[in-house]
C-alpha cells in the first residue's frame, strides 16, 4: 500500500480547439484574395473603357487615330485576335502618311 500511496493522480487531457481559431484565419485571407482578384479586374476593365472611349474622342482626326490605335493595338494583341488586327491595322496605315485627312472608313 506504501507504493501506492507514492503515485501522483491522473490528470485528464486539455482539449486543444487550435482548428477552429486557424479556419477562421484560413477564410479571412481567401475572402482578401477574392476581394484583391475583384478589384483587379474592374480596376483593368475601368482602364479599358477609358482607352476605348479616348479612341472614339479621336475618330474625327484619322492621321493621330491611326497612330493611337497602333500603339494601344500592340498591347492587347493575342492570338485570337491578331489576324484582325493585322488587318485593321493594314487598313489604317494609308491615313498615317497622307497629308489631307479624309474621313475614316466603318
Amino acid at each position: 500500500m506504501n507504493e501506492l500511496s507514492k503515485l501522483k493522480p491522473i490528470k485528464p487531457n486539455v482539449p486543444i480547439h487550435s482548428q477552429h481559431h486557424y479556419l477562421w484565419w484560413i477564410i479571412g485571407f481567401f475572402l482578401i484574395l477574392i476581394l484583391i482578384v475583384i478589384v483587379f479586374y474592374i480596376y483593368k476593365y475601368i482602364k479599358i473603357k477609358k482607352e476605348k472611349t479616348e479612341l472614339f474622342k479621336l475618330i474625327n482626326n484619322p492621321k493621330k487615330f491611326a497612330y493611337e490605335f497602333t500603339k494601344k493595338a500592340k498591347k492587347y494583341k493575342n492570338k485570337k485576335n491578331e489576324k484582325l488586327l493585322d488587318d485593321i491595322l493594314n487598313r489604317l496605315r494609308k491615313y498615317k502618311y497622307k497629308k489631307k485627312d479624309e474621313k475614316i472608313d466603318e
